[in-house]
């Protein structure tokens, strides 16, 4: 756990829209659009690739002031996992939801990432990726297309919910290189 109680500075929030990855992909970190039904396996993969980044030494540490370090980064991906689930769960129960706002920028301060322990955001987020995997693995064919309305108006489908968090996965892995 990091020894600094004072609050880091808040790292810049990213107002870019990043639904033009579920058809384009990224460039960034090289994301490509898969198929839904392999979420559940790259869900538990990711998990697996952030064992290593979070066991190390640096794992708490910054690379510089506006930038979060690997552990603030795996607790964004284990609540956005957390997201996705929920999410899912909601879009298969109910018809065309509105879906709950999610800040993540918020949610880092007030969840105070900076002070998390590694090896206890890396079994959350392990716990938390294999319940969301075993979920998304339950989905049915005609089930995919089920959609949900995020604030702004945008429509997503179970599939491409599950790109869109998808890429949050491994693009994070990508900004701390794990």
């Amino acid at each position: 756990m990091t020894t600094n109680m004072m609050p880091p500075p808040e790292v810049p929030g990213d107002d870019r829209d990043w639904t033009f990855v579920i058809d384009q992909g990224c460039t960034e970190c090289g994301f490509q659009p898969f198929a839904p039904n392999l979420m559940g396996d790259r869900l538990r993969s990711a998990a697996a690739r952030w064992r290593p980044v979070l066991q190390r030494v640096d794992a708490t540490q910054r690379p510089s002031e506006p930038v979060w370090s690997p552990v603030e980064y795996a607790c964004h991906v284990r609540d956005m996992i957390t997201v996705l689930q929920q999410r899912v769960e909601t879009m298969l129960h109910q018809h065309n939801p509105d879906l709950a706002d999610f800040d993540g920028d918020a949610e880092a301060v007030r969840r105070e990432y900076w002070k998390a322990d590694s090896q206890t955001v890396l079994g959350e987020l392990t716990l938390k990726a294999q319940s969301t995997a075993d979920l998304v693995d339950t989905v049915e064919r005609e089930q995919w297309e089920l959609p949900g309305r995020r604030s702004d108006g945008f429509e997503f489908t179970i599939a491409t919910l599950c790109l869109y968090i998808g890429h949050e996965m491994e693009h994070h892995l990508h900004d701390v290189k794990g």
